[in-house]
């Protein structure tokens, strides 16, 4: 066995070395014939001429095959030979043929891939092109150039677009292949190479925004920076305009916009590095100086937002030239900041002022400047200022607390008397506090009603008979006692609580007159309520009143509603329907304080009355002076000749009820007849009313 493998081996592989040889012949030869055709000819060939060995050869005894034992003849070894090298030369041909088709097929699909990857890139390149040709940002290839040490010195640019050009205002033809630095040094003086040879070495792309000079201009440039081989591709845009809107609205949000001032968001920065300066600098000093304009409705609202909007922007323009006009401040790099809170609030910073006394000057200097008339528009416009001060001296941690002090302190000068400068003390902080107490308090008091109601009655003195009551609010706090009205009710009227007190009252004062009207023989019986401005101009009076007195059935002529001249005056066209709305339904209203006004006539011309009611203060000095007795004779004729009634306030001596019954007064109201009353004790008088003619 080993035999015959070993003399079928050697034929295939002497085959083989020939089929290769063959061929690899063929192709240096280039016969122009396909891999293995050749060795396939060879191979039928020999098979062919092996064949007709194989029958010509029983035929001729020369060519007969021998017997097994005798040894093989010449003519059956070329008969072997041809046979099995043929077969061998046509396997290994169609083996190298089948190859060569397989290996074309593929070679010829990867040329088609090279191809249409070729085609692709191609196309891919003429977009990126046309994209970097046609792109708003500038665009440059830049080639390293080193020293003999292999250190970058500079770059060369190798291709630049043509918004490149334009960004650098230089042409690419004189660019192009010089070194970048000379024609560019702006890129130098930037830091731009530090991080240009940062991205070659570390790979990391570098992203920045920085402002070049460039012919005496700034310009704000996007700048990236990739590696792209030994080199680098740089794209940069011009974002000037973008910085300059971006600075605008940082300008905007730290400056006022109407008057070009500081705003408060860069006041109160200000004003935080004058603390933190203070702490580090125990002798650095600095004020804060709180303007308020005075009269500065008025004017708004009698001129037009127009004028009054000229008006804030003309004192904005004394403030800066009368700070500039001042000493400066003793450090160095210091600032005075005038800034605008909003409204017709003003706010100045003194940074390193010498003293309190030093920023009470300033505040006076200012108040003769902003004192002076205006021309605007062709009217005169004169207001003034109250100025509340803080200085240094309290150690404040924040600057909210500061100017929460200057307010308190310009509050005080408004309250003084206006156009005054009050500098803050540790007074009126605690007055603040107090206040801050008073109002938590009074909110609680609201929301649980826990008010009450006294009851002065109003005699006729003609006969000394109740006429009526005065219901009159009353706060009974448990650790200031018994609250007067005059205490609270302006700062209620602030707080927004005088609608659901006023209600209260409202409700309480109807559901006793009506009670007190069924215990009292005959049922004549009247209540006066005191209204406030805020409530008649609140949009549910007039239904909320007519609630009451269909709640309680209360006849409407005897429930009196007050109010004074002085609180409607200033918007009497607006409040008039709501005087008129309540006479309708048949409540009468009673004018207080009557005579102490500057126009009552007028007043009386415009919004028609049923009850007067003659101030305390007239009523004192009668007797005492003719004339006075003359103005309440004037009161009571004017009253009576409008068809209305009279009730004098204040009497407190037998005289001065003598002198009013002489002058035929309806009804009188005082001490002499008796003080404000409990609810009890009113009970008990509309019962027995016999002590008023005792008293007299």
């Amino acid at each position: 066995m080993s035999h015959a493998l070993t003399q079928l081996l050697w034929p295939a592989v002497i085959v083989t070395v020939m089929v290769i040889a063959v061929e690899f012949l063929a192709g240096r030869v280039r016969l122009g014939v396909r891999r293995g055709t050749i060795s396939i000819c060879i191979g039928l060939g020999l098979l062919i001429f092996g064949s007709a060995l194989s029958v010509v050869g029983p035929r001729n005894p020369l060519l007969r095959v021998p017997p097994l034992n005798r040894p093989l003849t010449r003519v059956f070894l070329r008969e072997r030979i041809c046979l099995s090298g043929g077969a061998f030369f046509l396997a290994c041909g169609i083996i190298w043929r089948v190859a060569a088709v397989i290996g074309h097929r593929d070679v010829k699909s990867l040329r088609r891939k090279c191809r249409r990857t070729a085609d692709e890139l191609s196309s891919a390149q003429e977009v990126l092109n046309s994209i970097v040709r046609s792109s708003v940002s500038g665009v440059m290839i830049l080639d390293t150039v080193r020293d003999e040490a292999g250190i970058v010195v500079d770059f060369r640019c190798r291709f630049m677009n043509d918004e490149a050009e334009q960004m650098l205002n230089r042409k690419a033809s004189v660019l192009l292949g010089e070194p970048l630095l000379q024609r560019v040094p702006c890129i130098k003086t930037e830091g731009l190479l530090f991080e240009a040879v940062n991205v070659l070495e570390t790979r990391r792309p570098f992203r920045d925004e920085r402002c070049c000079s460039q012919d005496g201009r700034e310009k704000w440039f996007q700048i990236a920076i990739v590696k792209h081989g030994d080199g680098l591709i740089t794209t940069f845009t011009d974002v000037s305009r973008r910085k300059r809107t971006e600075e605008e609205l940082r300008r905007t949000r730290r400056h006022d916009a109407l008057t070009d001032l500081a705003s408060r968001p860069l006041l109160i920065d200000r004003v935080a590095q004058a603390i933190t300066r203070r702490k580090r600098l125990p002798e650095y000093t600095f004020a804060v100086l709180l303007l308020d304009l005075d009269r500065f409705k008025i004017i708004n609202d009698s001129l037009g937002h127009e004028i009054g909007d000229q008006l804030l922007i003309s004192v904005a323009n004394r403030l800066r030239a009368n700070l500039r006009e001042i000493d400066m401040p003793s450090r160095i790099g210091g600032e005075h900041v005038p800034s605008r809170l909003g409204g017709d609030e003003f706010v100045v910073l003194l940074d390193g002022i010498a003293d309190a006394r030093a920023s009470m000057i300033v505040a006076e200097r200012l108040q003769d400047a902003l004192g002076q008339p205006y021309i605007i528009e062709g009217h005169e416009v004169t207001t003034s200022a109250s100025i509340g001060i803080v200085t240094s001296d309290g150690e404040y941690e924040r600057p909210e607390d500061v100017l929460r002090d200057a307010d308190t302190a310009m509050y005080q000068a408004k309250n003084t008397g206006k156009a005054r400068s009050v500098i803050f003390d540790e007074r009126m902080h605690k007055e603040v506090l107090e206040r801050l107490t008073l109002e938590k308090e009074l909110r609680q008091a609201t929301e649980e009603q826990g008010f009450m109601l006294n009851y002065q009655p109003i005699v006729t003195l003609e006969t000394l008979a109740l006429k009526g009551f005065e219901a009159l609010i009353r706060w009974p706090h448990p650790r200031r006692g018994i609250v007067p009205p005059d205490k609270f009710i302006g700062l209620s009227e602030e707080l927004g609580l005088i609608i659901p007190i006023g209600e209260w009252v409202l409700r309480e004062a109807g559901e006793r007159l009506q009670e007190w009207r069924e215990r009292r023989p005959g049922g004549l019986l009247s209540m006066t309520v005191n209204l406030s401005k805020k409530q008649l101009m609140y949009p549910d009076l007039i239904s909320f009143v007519a609630g009451v007195i269909k709640q309680f059935g209360i006849d409407p002529p005897s429930f009196v509603l007050e109010v004074t001249e002085s609180m409607i005056m200033d918007d009497i066209d607006e409040l008039t329907p709501v005087l008129a709305g309540l006479r309708e339904m048949g409540v009468r209203l009673a004018m207080d304080d009557f005579g102490t006004g500057h126009s009552s006539l007028s007043f009386l011309h415009k919004v028609p009355m049923d009850i007067l009611k003659i101030d305390r203060s007239f009523i004192m000095r009668s007797g005492k002076a003719d004339r006075y007795d003359a103005i309440i004779q004037a009161i009571v004729q004017l009253a009576h000749n409008l068809d209305m009634e009279v009730v004098a306030e204040g009497v407190e001596t037998p005289e001065q009820v003598a002198l009013l019954k002489s002058l035929n007064c309806d009804f009188g109201q005082g001490y002499f007849f008796s003080r404000p009353l409990k609810e009890s004790d009113a009970a008990e008088v509309v019962a027995n009313d016999e002590r008023f003619r005792k008293a007299a």
